[in-house]
């Protein structure tokens, strides 16, 4: 577990703040964008009680980082999504590591915002926004800058926080997505990697074709008795007890062969 004295506190920004900036970001490219970003001092504010406070160094930090791993997936030309899904999944253990921010902190959008608006707005138009070249604006989905489920940078630390790291690069997106958008399921750890590691260890080569399937059909079964047994009250091993159940009892409706062994738990 990681020492709560060494977690950080990160600036933040208010929605109407950041929508300002964005106003203005969408116009330039993604060149101007860099040459204009100065993280030498941070004129934003923290959480009131913050005791350890990520500064100018930290904040140029992680953009060095995150940057430098966009180059290695095509960064700043245009790419394939399968380069930014593979981005996705190289750049956010990084994320989760370097912040080492408070996940009291990281719950906040405005920390969010922040991240995504004055330290890395170039990196969030390369994955999510399309320039218009009629207008010469930059087009993006504001659930992708300022919603919290979704957020460009705080999804991506959040799905490691969550599922841990091996985890979070097996699953494919849109795994990922059906786990946890669904508060209930998503903001439980230990439902969640267990409902991840079940998939896993029940999509077999046999069966790939209908991993999906699987997995929503779970699902289903694990909202429907939720609603009358509850898994916060389990221990983990109850809880892995319980998650084995609800896949056996998908594949033998779906008519998918069970496992030969029992799963392992992913470590």
């Amino acid at each position: 577990m990681a020492d709560q004295s060494a977690l950080l506190c990160y600036p933040r920004m208010s929605l109407y703040d950041a929508s300002l900036s964005w106003e203005l970001l969408r116009t330039q490219s993604l060149s101007e964008m860099d040459s204009s970003i100065d993280l030498a001092s941070v004129q934003a504010p923290y959480y009131p009680l913050a005791r350890q406070r990520a500064g100018s160094d930290e904040l140029m930090s992680l953009r060095l980082k995150i940057v430098g791993i966009a180059e290695e997936f095509g960064f700043p030309s245009a790419v394939s999504s399968k380069f930014l899904v593979d981005f996705d999944r190289a750049v956010g253990p990084e994320i989760h590591a370097q912040m080492a921010i408070m996940p009291s902190d990281a719950s906040s959008i405005d920390v969010w915002n922040f991240i995504n608006t004055a330290v890395v707005p170039d990196v969030v138009l390369w994955r999510y926004g399309r320039f218009n070249v009629q207008n010469k604006k930059w087009n993006i989905s504001e659930d992708r800058l300022f919603d919290m489920t979704r957020t460009t940078m705080g999804r991506l630390w959040w799905r490691v926080h969550l599922l841990g790291p091996e985890l979070a690069s097996q699953l494919g997106e849109d795994e990922v997505v059906n786990l946890l958008e669904k508060p209930r399921i998503g903001g439980y750890p230990l439902l969640s990697r267990a409902m991840g590691e079940r998939l896993i260890a029940f999509a077999s080569e046999s069966n790939t074709g209908r991993r999906m399937e699987l997995f929503r059909d779970a699902t289903k079964r694990l909202v429907r008795k939720m609603a009358v047994q509850s898994v916060f009250v389990m221990t983990p091993v109850e809880i892995n007890e319980f998650v084995t159940s609800l896949f056996l009892e998908s594949a033998e409706a779906l008519g998918i062969p069970p496992l030969t062994t029992p799963p392992n738990p992913l470590k």
